[in-house]
């Protein structure tokens, strides 16, 4: 009787350890990839920005939007590179790193995977540095399909006595939050991803302004890098 019940405890422990074992991987990976995305997705937009700008100016585009649209493919799915792969294209020879099927052009008014704005693709900028510190900074955004999309700011802020409000606008549509004192960076150089909120825009957006205030207009705390704008993931 009694080693009955110890083979059914047994059973039953085990069964437990079974189910609790998976369940705490997928937490560790699940927080794995999101640390892999908050530093590979800066370095691919960074990419996006400068393939776009080629484009811009090239008289062959059509490798350029091709090109375009595999990274903004590659940023949709959550902006994690495979190294692996990225290895093995790299001893094959191959040109491009993170290799994919050849996406045809976009269309013209394509839904994009992500939008990276810049401080040297704001209105009226004349300079070329990486990064700026702002009170206020806006942007013209020639489209956005209708949808649901998370914004995210790459900054660095040194010092902060209190928190900080940050507001975006767009379309008429407006997120507030602040940046708490315990997110500042441990210095300017050293960049951090925060998520700022989400808009949905019940129709298709075309040639807009987006602006971003830090403070206010005369305000120098923030030093900006990128504003991610990204498709709301489904909820799961």
């Amino acid at each position: 009787m009694i080693r009955a019940c110890f083979i059914v405890f047994f059973a039953i422990a085990s069964s437990q350890a079974q189910t609790t074992a998976p369940a705490t991987l997928e937490q560790m990976e699940a927080i794995y990839q999101r640390e892999l995305s908050t530093r590979h997705i800066p370095l691919i937009s960074q990419y996006l920005i400068g393939l776009q700008k080629a484009a811009a100016s090239a008289t062959d585009k059509a490798p350029y939007l091709a090109e375009i649209a595999r990274v903004q493919e590659l940023l949709k799915r959550g902006g994690v590179i495979d190294l692996a792969a990225a290895r093995a294209s790299q001893s094959a020879g191959a040109a491009m790193p993170m290799p994919m099927p050849e996406a045809p052009p976009p269309p013209k008014e394509a839904k994009q995977a992500v939008i990276a704005l810049s401080p040297a693709l704001s209105k009226g900028s004349v300079s070329v540095e990486p990064t700026a510190k702002i009170g206020e900074m806006e942007w013209r955004v020639e489209f956005m399909a209708a949808g649901a999309y998370d914004v995210h700011v790459e900054y660095a802020c040194p010092v902060l006595s209190a928190p900080l409000k940050l507001v975006v606008e767009i379309a008429g549509q407006q997120i507030e939050t602040e940046l708490p004192v315990e997110k500042v960076t441990k210095d300017a150089e050293t960049f951090r991803v925060l998520r700022l909120g989400r808009v949905t825009l019940p129709a298709d957006l075309r040639g807009r302004d987006l602006r971003i205030t830090a403070g206010d207009k005369s305000s120098s705390s923030l030093i900006l890098r990128h504003l991610f704008i990204t498709p709301a993931k489904p909820a799961s």
